[in-house]
């Protein structure tokens, strides 16, 4: 009979797929908060978000597939356990796509942060893609060969340590860059509601990156330690649905720190942001074709209306032009057309006059004329 370390083999299979799967409803939760927040958000957000919710759905599939494999098919069998099941080896690469994914997300936060610089932000980039070739090479060789036995050779156990040790190394520099960013606005401002944000900023960039980096060294060194025994695959579930939950989490509470900078009126304006994406509001559409955005400039805003009326204030910009009512007695509209009319009117003036209101630039509606160069919110 095979002596076999059930706790440490079975056992952390079984609870590290439980608190993979109670992590994988908390994903759930998370796209479902987005899509309600923000109905109105670029469609390659939306889609990047549909397809984290749609991978950790696969990821949790795989997961589930390995546990009916260990628990019911292998039951009593225990020279099975040192089999490697095809679902086990695509998890690999579907958690490494989760991770690429949330670590490009937050290397575009730092593209913003650091002035598009490439030099930051390029390393980056580069160690995440190395990360899921190191995976997809792990994942294929764990199909070859089939036993952990094997896998756990010089090669190609290196991959896999690799594959670990870059995707520690990408969350290590991604929290570090986002924290310097951060410290160095809040450097430049002593106001109190922006060194409330700023901290919060800090808190969520520590959190998210510490549990990520910590799990993930935490598995590298059961790996390295521990190779008879499966503690550093149960650790390897939750990795995937750590790096989707703090990938959501930094989407989802860019409503809150909206809020925190254009509800206080000590906010001082001139500071740049992390990003502008943390505190800008989407482009929405309005009647008559008028774009609004606070990141938009007022130029933009008054285009619709600057070929009939070219030289006059902002005010006047704004006029809806007329137009033609289907229903006309002798010419003129008729009365019951009119109020309508004017309901549409005045709701597309009222959009307008509120977005221009809350314009970081401080305009003040409606006596300014249209300047020359564009308006547009602060950020780095």
């Amino acid at each position: 009979m095979v002596d076999v370390d059930v706790p440490a083999t079975l056992g952390a299979l079984l609870v590290g797929g439980a608190v993979a799967l109670v992590l994988s409803g908390i994903v759930t939760v998370q796209c479902i908060i987005f899509y309600k927040l923000y109905p109105n958000e670029i469609r390659i957000r939306s889609l990047m978000v549909l397809v984290v919710w749609l991978l950790d759905l696969l990821h949790s599939a795989f997961i589930v597939a390995s546990l009916f494999k260990y628990f019911i098919d292998f039951f009593g069998d225990m020279s099975r356990i040192g089999f490697i099941p095809p679902s086990i080896a695509l998890s690999i690469v579907v958690t490494a796509i989760q991770t690429l994914i949330a670590h490009w997300y937050f290397a575009h936060k730092i593209y913003r942060s650091s002035g598009k610089n490439w030099w930051v932000t390029g390393p980056i980039v580069l160690l995440a893609f190395l990360r899921l070739f190191a995976a997809s090479v792990s994942t294929t060789e764990m199909i070859r060969l089939h036993r952990y036995s094997a896998f756990n050779e010089k090669y190609p156990g290196w991959i896999f340590t690799t594959g670990l040790s870059l995707s520690a190394s990408v969350d290590i520099m991604i929290t570090g860059w986002l924290c310097y960013f951060l410290q160095k606005m809040r450097r430049r401002t002593a106001s109190s509601p922006m060194a409330h944000v700023v901290n919060t900023l800090t808190l969520y960039t520590l959190e998210n990156g510490f549990l990520t980096c910590v799990t993930t060294t935490a598995s590298l060194i059961c790996w390295l330690t521990m190779p008879d025994n499966l503690v550093f695959l149960g650790l390897h579930f939750v990795i995937g649905k750590l790096y989707a939950n703090s990938l959501l989490i930094s989407l989802n509470t860019r409503k809150e720190l909206r809020e925190m900078r254009w509800n206080k009126p000590e906010w001082d304006p001139s500071v740049p942001v992390l990003t502008a994406d943390d505190f800008t509001i989407p482009t929405r559409t309005y009647g008559y074709g008028a774009t609004t955005s606070l990141t938009m400039s007022v130029s933009d805003v008054a285009a619709p209306w600057s070929e009939t009326r070219p030289n006059t204030h902002l005010k006047s910009c704004f006029s809806v032009p007329k137009r033609r009512v289907s229903s006309r007695v002798q010419g003129q509209p008729t009365h019951s057309a009119l109020p309508a009319r004017n309901q549409r009117r005045t709701a597309s003036r009222a959009h307008i006059r509120r977005a221009v209101g809350h314009h970081p630039a401080g305009l003040i509606w409606p006596a300014l004329p249209i300047p020359s160069a564009p308006v547009t919110a602060p950020h780095l």
